[in-house]
């Protein structure tokens, strides 16, 4: 579960403290809370099954001097994002030792620093898999959030009163106080955010299908007119096969 108050994390990022550990309630006990200082962000990661044997804990979440990144799922593509950001010889420290979580918000990092100043869509046009994830600068004091188009990872986001950007993948699990849970709003598949302002970057699965559906009747509707078409010129070459044949009959 992630919760993220965009405004109030600029205070907790200056301070540079370090995350405290506090112990899960007793009905999560496969969970812990990591509460960043400010009350900028609360993450209670959780275990999910992706084998019998296998399990990883998610989100994976990493804090620089100025950048904090939570990310929910996972890139298809790390292995060849991480080759390449490698071959820079500017790549963000990873240890050897670390796991998937360490190498994946790494490479965010990465990326945001190579393309993060106004071409965040080709930060995102790098990226493939099923994910969300919610990146906070401090030095630009704004948040940029986005979601993969598949929807698999959930995203929302709520602008408060003081005009700061608040971001969650759980709206059940939202503080108790949160009661204009309303005012809440999904950050839709294929969508980021920057700052305030939602776009579009990738059309969702279903903005696939219906866009395929249209071509689809469109190259029925193209075939259809190219028939008639052909159908006519038959026609008329026809005709005036017949007209210039009585012709010659009606002249002997």
């Amino acid at each position: 579960m992630l919760m993220l108050k965009s405004r109030e994390f600029a205070e907790a990022t200056a301070q540079r403290a370090q995350a405290q550990r506090v112990a899960a309630p007793a009905a999560q006990p496969q969970a812990q809370k990591f509460i960043y200082p400010g009350g900028g962000i609360h993450v209670a990661p959780a275990v999910t099954h992706i084998t019998e044997t296998l399990l990883r804990v998610t989100p994976y979440v990493h804090q620089s001097k100025d950048t904090i990144i939570v990310f929910f799922g996972t890139l298809s593509n790390l292995q060849d994002l991480n080759a390449r950001r490698r071959a820079t010889g500017k790549a963000t420290p990873v240890p050897e030792e670390a796991g998937t979580g360490a190498m994946t918000t790494a490479c965010l990092l990465d990326l945001y620093k190579q393309f993060g100043n106004g071409r965040e869509l080709l930060m995102l046009s790098e990226l493939q898999g099923q994910f969300a994830f919610v990146l906070y600068d401090s030095t630009r004091k704004q948040a940029f959030a986005a979601r993969d188009p598949s929807g698999a990872e959930p995203l929302y986001y709520k602008v408060d009163a003081s005009g700061g950007v608040m971001y969650t993948n759980s709206i059940s699990q939202l503080p108790s106080d949160d009661s204009d849970r309303r005012a809440w709003q999904e950050l839709q598949p294929g969508q980021y955010m920057l700052g305030k302002t939602v776009a579009q970057f990738a059309l969702s699965l279903s903005q696939l299908e219906r866009r395929e559906r249209k071509e689809s009747v469109d190259a029925d509707l193209l075939h259809a007119q190219l028939q008639r078409e052909s159908q006519q010129e038959e026609a008329d070459r026809g005709g005036f096969s017949a007209v210039r044949s009585l012709i010659r009959n009606r002249s002997k």
